[in-house]
């Protein structure tokens, strides 16, 4: 006994008619006639009563039917849920630390996995263990491992941050450069929040630099680096969004709290649906060991 039987019966049951569900089916009506004659004989029952050009449901087919309709409902409702699982496993929902990691990934895994849709978030403070537990998000990219047994952490990206000087600046040439080094200023940063935003800000808060962030929307901020002689910062991984002109260029900062190793993070019973993005991380960015 199979589905295609079971369906077959159910036409043949509706139609009350070998002839009009061969023809619905697109099946001949002696191939029909042999599926029922199988289907019978492997019940060890007959389900029709027979005229000469008719079948009727008997009492024992009525039944037979209550059965088949409940069988084909409950295949219908197993397709359903697999497509959705199977769909499921074709999203990947990402919370992100910072813009420029998140910049920088989602279209180049994109590119690579077309198949996978991609949704990517900001997230901020120490939420990252919740996020993943809760299952919000499918994988965390922060500065640091996430902690928790249920939990795996790899190391991922290496980011640091640069001071965009105007060529008049007195800081051009400089090797390198810390934010506690730099004179008082204004300085420019877009505002779309991120782990680096608020390094600076602990910084500038705790060791009371004279420095003061001008903070507008990104394009206000495109618009000021390329036209103003303002400091700016950009990240490693968010250049390739940025054009700060020729009249600028760019030092690294020394300070600690300006460079990181990411880290990729996902519930270890989670590995296989995020499997894609690992590998991805793996062959196509150079991560530190």
């Amino acid at each position: 006994m199979d589905i295609t039987q079971l369906q077959y019966f159910k036409m043949i049951a509706e139609t009350g008619s070998l002839t009009k569900a061969a023809k619905l089916l697109h099946i001949s009506q002696p191939a029909m006639s042999t599926m029922l004659r199988k289907f019978e004989e492997e019940l060890h029952v007959e389900l029709f009563d027979r005229s000469p050009n008719r079948i009727h449901l008997n009492q024992t087919g009525e039944l037979a039917l209550v059965h088949v309709n409940h069988i084909l409902r409950s295949v219908e409702q197993m397709q359903a849920d697999l497509l959705s699982a199977a769909q499921q496993n074709l999203t990947l929902s990402i919370a992100f630390c910072d813009p420029g990691v998140r910049w920088f990934c989602v279209p180049r895994f994109s590119l690579a996995h077309p198949e996978i849709q991609v949704k990517d978030d900001l997230y901020e403070g120490g939420e990252a263990a919740r996020l993943l537990t809760e299952r919000v998000y499918d994988l965390t990219v922060t500065p640091e491992p996430v902690s928790g047994d249920h939990i795996q952490s790899v190391s991922f990206l290496r980011d640091q941050v640069y001071l965009s000087v105007p060529a008049d600046s007195p800081l051009l040439g400089r090797e390198s450069i810390s934010l506690r080094d730099i004179p008082a200023q204004p300085l420019l940063y877009p505002q779309i929040g991120g782990y680096f935003l608020a390094q600076m800000e602990k910084v500038i808060a705790e060791d009371n630099l004279p420095i003061t962030l001008i903070k507008n929307n990104y394009n206000i901020t495109q618009y000021m680096i390329r036209t103003t002689n303002f400091l700016a910062t950009i990240s490693t991984l968010s250049m390739d969004l940025r054009n700060d002109g020729t009249h600028r260029a760019l030092i690294p900062m020394s300070d600690p709290e300006l460079n990181v190793v990411y880290h990729i993070s996902f519930l270890k019973s989670n590995r296989e649906k995020v499997g894609n993005f690992l590998k991805w991380g793996k062959s196509t960015l150079v991560a530190p060991s």
